[in-house]
């Protein structure tokens, strides 16, 4: 079962982003672990207790500290298996910035659920 974790400092947004997860659940009869962060520091945190556990990361990037650019590329420092998805407001020219993370996909909100469909395909 995959470990998931969604990094988003709105609750909003994690709570969309967790029922678009849910709804690929129940389309596909599989089942994932989701956890909920709501700062790069407090991900961060539970990372460095486990490096290996999460399999992918939905991160968004325009939080009040650590951005989620800084949080991938701590990550990448200690785990380069780990699939990190960003999921953000962010403009398009950022994009560049995002490719020193080797992200799987960048995601621009509001998302949708072919968004996330194609995440896990």
């Amino acid at each position: 079962m995959l470990n998931i974790a969604i990094c988003d400092d709105r609750p909003i947004q994690r709570k969309l982003l967790n029922l678009l997860v849910h709804e690929y659940e129940e389309q596909n009869g599989v089942r994932f672990n989701l956890y909920e962060f709501e700062s790069g520091e407090e991900i961060i945190e539970k990372f460095d207790e486990n490096k290996k556990f999460f399999d992918l990361f939905f991160l968004d990037n325009f939080m009040k500290k650590l951005t989620g650019l800084h949080t991938a590329l701590r990550i990448r420092e200690e785990n380069t298996s780990c699939h990190i998805v960003f999921v953000t407001a962010s403009d398009k020219q950022l994009q560049l910035a995002f490719m020193a993370a080797s992200p799987l996909e960048i995601l621009f909100k509001p998302l949708q659920q072919e968004d996330i469909n194609k995440i896990f395909r």
